[in-house]
């Protein structure tokens, strides 16, 4: 009785180790349309010429043309079409 319950007891502690890797693997994230990859291009672009424009400027005026130019990125952002 004692060596079932040995064999029985091991066999059930052998499944649950190798399910437990299974159990916790990360599922794949989908990959992106080309259409949401091209449009966040275009943001990111669009972003870093403006931050480059605003970067020439001075005082109030750079301030006013950073937080537009972040504005409009956060923005143009949510306009992304999703997968």
């Amino acid at each position: 009785m004692k060596n079932v319950l040995t064999k029985t007891v091991l066999t059930l502690a052998l499944a649950a180790a190798a399910g437990v890797p299974a159990a916790l693997a990360k599922p794949k994230k989908p990959k992106h349309s080309a259409e949401h990859v091209a449009a966040v291009k275009k943001c990111n672009d669009d972003y870093a010429a403006a931050k480059t424009a605003a970067s020439k400027l001075k005082g109030k005026e750079r301030k006013d043309a950073l937080a537009k130019a972040k504005a409009d990125h956060v923005q143009c952002l949510k306009n992304v079409p999703n997968p």
